[in-house]
């Protein structure tokens, strides 16, 4: 008949602490990950709205100190310009 002999394993080898520290990576590490990468998705989409004026928001600098302020613009965006240019290289174009 053998002995069971207890193996003599570094703390952080044992499968106890490494189901561990697998289950705390996975319930606090990655949703930290996901909220960063989440938050940096909304400030690109909110940079690239503001920058090229889609969905007729545009920047403007009122009369606030330089603070610039969102709101729907009543006069041509970055998008409208961009189509008015395409538009008239392409007239351009066709008349040479």
């Amino acid at each position: 008949m053998s002995a069971l002999v207890p193996r003599d394993e570094v703390w952080y080898r044992q499968p106890r602490f490494q189901s561990f520290l697998k289950s705390t990576a996975i319930n606090f590490l990655l949703p930290f990950i996901n909220g960063v990468m989440l938050g940096f998705g909304e400030i690109l989409a909110n940079e690239l709205v503001l920058k090229y004026g889609w969905f007729e928001f545009a920047r403007s600098s009122g009369g606030n100190g330089g603070v610039t302020s969102v709101g729907l613009s009543g006069s041509s965006n970055t998008t409208a310009e961009y189509k008015k240019a395409m538009h008239s290289e392409l007239k351009r174009r066709e008349e040479n």
